[in-house]
């Protein structure tokens, strides 16, 4: 489950039909990719077959696009930056011609068709303002007259929930990387651990000492002094919410005279809102953004609402857009 490449003939709207015990699961794998089908089965009272039989029929469906791991880059002197883009005088098959280019532009981290402001934002790794630059610019004047417009903002740190929606609750758990910069040194077998377990969440120990030809115990060390070292924070999955009925919103927030205890308070309100599974803060046009998912417009419009009115002191103004398809996820694109 690596890079997918971009067929638009294949982009389906059917809804996948999924009951609570697959929502269940999701909601567990989203959390952690690598829990057990056993301890899946214990949570849920199923046998371990009946959980393989439903994780396989969810892969097979592609609701379950990858498992993959969450790095924290910035231990290692690395930041993310996002460029949005809207084009002009564009088709749907041009669009998507530019986003197969982009999928091959090195240190790809996360790349999305939008529907509102933007039409894709693209998440590329550095440690180099200047390459920053460099691939900022060959990207303008590759299809200079068909970008209409572009934002630019650098990341500094951002959180991951879980998705409390697919279960109706929330249990609070979170996982947030950025603030500081660090020099984290790993040794090239470190290196490759993390690249194959950036795109390969839930490879077997067996699986992945055989690809490095290293015992599975020296493998199993590698990623405890991984963990150890706060490089690697966890696992999750990729999943496709709109084949199953969801829709996906981004909103970028504009503050008014914010004190820190005001951000604090809204963190902390994404962090506990079950529909809320992202937060991320950066230099740029926004303030600070978080991810929705609901079932409905109506339903995302009043939890904005929500948003807005229980900080109606220091939100200026709120602009969304939906997300309609994620090509890539992979938190080490530099190995």
């Amino acid at each position: 489950m690596g890079i997918k490449i971009v067929k638009p003939q294949l982009l389906s709207e059917e809804i996948v039909k999924i009951d609570k015990l697959d929502r269940r699961i999701l909601f567990l794998l989203q959390k952690d990719a690598r829990i057990s089908f056993s301890q899946i089965g214990k949570n849920l009272h199923l046998s371990k077959q009946a959980i393989k039989n439903r994780v396989e029929r969810l892969e097979r469906l592609e609701v379950i696009k990858q498992y993959f791991a969450l790095i924290d880059i910035y231990q290692m002197g690395y930041t993310y930056y996002r460029l949005d883009l809207r084009f002009q005088n564009i088709g749907n098959a041009r669009e998507h011609e530019i986003i197969n280019d982009i999928l091959k532009l090195p240190k790809l981290l996360w790349l999305a068709e939008l529907h509102g402001i933007w039409d894709i934002a693209a998440i590329f790794l550095t440690n180099k303002l200047t390459e920053a630059e460099e691939n900022i610019d060959y990207i303008k004047r590759k299809y200079s007259t068909e970008i209409k417009k572009h934002a630019f903002s650098i990341s500094t740190t951002h959180s991951r929930y879980t998705y409390g929606f697919l279960t109706g609750s929330k249990d609070g758990y979170g996982i947030s990387m950025g603030r500081e910069l660090r020099g984290v040194e790993l040794n090239p077998t470190e290196r490759k651990v993390l690249s194959i377990l950036a795109q390969h969440g839930r490879i077997p120990v067996t699986s992945l000492a055989a690809k490095l030809k290293k015992p599975s115990s020296t493998v199993r060390n590698i990623i405890a002094r991984l963990k150890q070292k706060k490089v690697l924070l966890g696992f999750s999955t990729l999943i496709d919410l709109k084949k199953i009925g969801f829709i996906h919103h981004k909103v970028y927030f504009e503050f008014r005279n914010a004190k820190n205890q005001d951000i604090k308070k809204l963190i902390t309100y994404f962090k506990l809102h079950p529909n809320i599974v992202f937060m991320n803060k950066s230099l740029g046009p926004a303030d600070l953004e978080c991810e929705i998912v609901t079932k409905t417009l109506s339903e995302f419009k009043k939890i904005l609402s929500d948003i807005k009115h229980e900080h109606i002191n220091f939100i200026e103004d709120a602009q969304s857009y939906i997300v309609i398809e994620e090509y890539q996820t992979n938190y080490y694109p530099v190995y």
